[in-house]
């Protein structure tokens, strides 16, 4: 069973009519009227009554279609839950020269992979001049060369010599 076949059913329950939401759906009949036949036969019962004047669900079909209902709107919370849950705003980053050769492109290449929604601003300069713009608050980020022991900031190695 696919969301898609329960959006085709609940919309066919909704206009009463398989032409009409044959055209809300941007489908053709024959392929909506396949959808459905392949979603009764995946469920092994009548959910759909063909009538002279339109489609009316059988009983089997409007307890379904009230658990139809549900599921998508638990399938648009969790795409919404998911959207909002991703990262998303500026980072700038600092690297000396000599780092940036190496690590740089690797670098923004792997940023916009995992974090597409964050904008990354990557600043080359000396090691001094990144730790007075970290003090500053003008970048989120540096990696410098080993200094002593930052006390105002979370510093971590990731490479040693």
């Amino acid at each position: 069973m696919e969301l898609r076949q329960l959006r085709y059913f609940v919309r066919i329950i909704e206009t009463g009519s398989m032409g009409r939401a044959a055209l809300d759906l941007d489908i053709g009949v024959s392929a909506l009227s396949q959808q459905m036949a392949r979603l009764e036969n995946e469920l092994a019962i009548r959910l759909l009554q063909r009538t002279s004047r339109g489609v009316m669900p059988t009983s089997a079909g409007l307890a379904f279609y009230s658990q139809a209902q549900l599921a998508l709107r638990h399938a648009d919370d969790a795409v919404l839950a998911a959207r909002e849950a991703r990262l998303s705003g500026h980072v700038s980053v600092g690297m000396a020269p000599s780092t940036a050769s190496v690590l740089g492109v690797p670098f923004i290449h792997a940023m916009r992979e995992s974090y597409a929604d964050v904008r990354l601003h990557l600043v080359e300069s000396l090691s001094g001049n990144l730790e007075r713009m970290i003090n500053t608050r003008q970048l989120d980020l540096a990696i410098v060369f080993q200094k002593e022991k930052l006390v105002r900031w979370s510093a971590r190695p990731i490479l040693e010599e």
